[in-house]
């Protein structure tokens, strides 16, 4: 990213809090009534019995839901630093958006994991739920999916201290989210239950396909704006100011005069070297 897109970027984060108080808020309301909610499934509070496949059936729901909110909020804030959306919406909504993406599909992870807390055939303990490979059940590939619950979460914070931290320091800290997004593709693809279906693949391809061409483009959009600042301007030529035409009496251009005039500085020309011509012979003959 080039000095002018960086400078854009901070502009465009640097927000009073109030300026992104709705996404913030409803987002975070939100995720934490989920979260709740999946904590008191979880524990049995609403009274669902842990033979049961609901929580299964809820776990998956969940995830899934809570994969494309991820994947929207990676998606929308690559676009929130490229010129695709510059001057369409007003930065403040943009920003509101990003922030409510990112809020609700933490409230949809927490809940995904914690309301396996009541299925007996999992076994899942909150250790389980929050701590990477603590855990019997494929550790590694739940491994992903809970770096990437905690990486969200550090994103989401790291935004109310940017001004504490820096900006350079912040938006180091924001290329996390690339690691995020990957970890939970992974997670999903090759742990969750519907990726065998047709349809959840080709999801899965697109939405990935989307955020390498975001990547993409914003790599490669940054590069022609520094070659453009690099090149240095051409300077203007001076030109002579053309001569004023001719005009007649009644104030238009006379063509006809000027044409004669400058036949007949050509005839007098003509006959100016010719007498120097002839004045240089008789020299030399005489």
């Amino acid at each position: 990213m080039n000095r002018e897109q960086m400078d854009g970027a901070d502009a465009l984060f640097d927000r009073e809090p109030h300026e992104v108080f709705w996404g913030a808020v409803w987002g975070g309301l939100s995720g934490l009534a989920l979260a709740g909610a999946g904590l008191a499934i979880g524990v049995g509070i609403t009274g669902i019995a842990g033979n049961t496949k609901s929580f299964w059936y809820l776990s998956r729901s969940s995830g899934f839901v809570a994969y494309l909110l991820l994947w929207g909020s990676v998606a929308w804030g690559l676009l929130l630093t490229t010129k695709l959306v510059k001057g369409k919406v007003h930065p403040a909504t943009l920003l509101n958006a990003h922030q409510f993406l990112s809020n609700l599909g933490l409230g949809f992870a927490l809940f995904h994991g914690l309301v396996l807390m009541g299925d007996r055939y999992l076994s899942f303990p909150l250790n389980a739920v929050l701590l990477p490979f603590a855990g019997s059940y494929q550790p590694l590939l739940v491994a992903f999916g809970q770096i990437a619950l905690w990486l969200s979460l550090l994103l989401i914070l790291s935004f109310y201290v940017r001004r504490q931290i820096g900006q350079k320091t912040w938006r180091l800290l924001h290329y996390l989210s690339f690691v995020a997004y990957f970890a939970v593709w992974v997670h999903a693809v090759l742990l969750g239950s519907d990726s065998t279906l047709l349809g959840v693949r080709a999801l899965y391809a697109v939405t990935l396909g989307v955020i390498v061409f975001l990547t993409l483009y914003r790599i490669l959009s940054a590069g022609e704006s520094s070659r453009a600042a690099q090149t240095p301007a051409q300077p203007l030529r001076k030109s002579n100011p053309p001569r004023p035409p001719l005009r007649n009496d009644r104030g238009g251009t006379d063509l006809k005069q000027a044409n004669a005039g400058a036949t007949m500085s050509k005839v007098n020309g003509a006959y100016a070297r010719s007498r120097q011509t002839d004045a240089r012979t008789d020299d030399f003959a005489g």
